[in-house]
C-alpha cells in the first residue's frame, strides 16, 4: 500500500510523479461457472489485498460450487465486509442496482454488456473479463505427454 514514486518525465520537471493504492469502498464480484473457485475467489483475494469489502455472487449454474464459497467466507472471513449473494439471474440484476464502488464481472461477453450497461449508468468502475474460445495448437514437434497435461489442466 505504500507510495510508489517515478521521476517524472522533462516535459513535468520539477514535478513528482507517484501511485498512491487506495482502497474503493465495496466491490461486486460476479464469479463464473466453469471457474468458480479461481475466478469468484481471486478478485475477493484482491479486494481484500486493497482494503475494499465486497459482495460476492457466483454463478447460479454451479450451486454446488457455490455453496462451499459461501461457507468458506462465512467462515474465515469478516462477515461484516464479505458477504456471498447466492441466487438466479434475477438476483444478480438486483444487486447489480445498487451502488458499488467497483463491478468484477467474468463470464459471456452477453451478459458483460448487461453488467457494463449498468455499470456505465451508475458511473461504477467495471472490470470486464469476457470469456472466449482458447483455442490450443499441438503440431508434430510437441511432447504429447506435456500437451495433453497442459491441455487437461486448462480444461479441469
Amino acid at each position: 500500500m505504500r507510495d510508489v514514486y517515478f521521476d517524472p518525465s522533462l516535459i513535468f520537471f520539477p514535478n513528482s510523479t507517484k501511485i498512491r493504492y487506495e482502497p474503493l469502498g465495496v466491490a461486486l464480484i460476479y464469479g463464473s461457472w466453469n471457474f468458480p473457485y479461481f475466478v469468484t475467489l481471486k478478485p475477493l483475494a484482491n479486494a481484500i489485498a486493497a482494503g475494499n469489502c465486497a459482495i460476492i455472487k457466483p454463478s447460479e449454474m454451479s450451486p454446488k460450487s457455490s455453496n462451499i464459497i459461501q461457507k468458506i467466507v462465512q467462515k474465515y472471513l469478516d462477515n461484516d465486509c464479505y458477504r456471498v449473494i447466492l441466487g438466479d439471474v434475477n438476483v444478480s440484476i438486483q444487486i447489480g442496482k445498487y451502488p458499488f464502488d467497483l463491478i468484477c464481472f467474468t463470464g459471456s461477453t452477453e451478459k458483460g454488456k448487461l453488467v457494463a450497461k449498468v455499470a456505465a449508468e451508475n458511473l461504477i468502475p467495471c472490470i470486464l473479463e469476457l470469456g472466449g474460445k482458447c483455442p490450443m495448437i499441438i503440431d508434430e514437434s510437441a511432447d504429447i505427454d506435456f500437451a495433453a497435461m497442459k491441455v487437461v489442466a486448462a480444461k479441469f
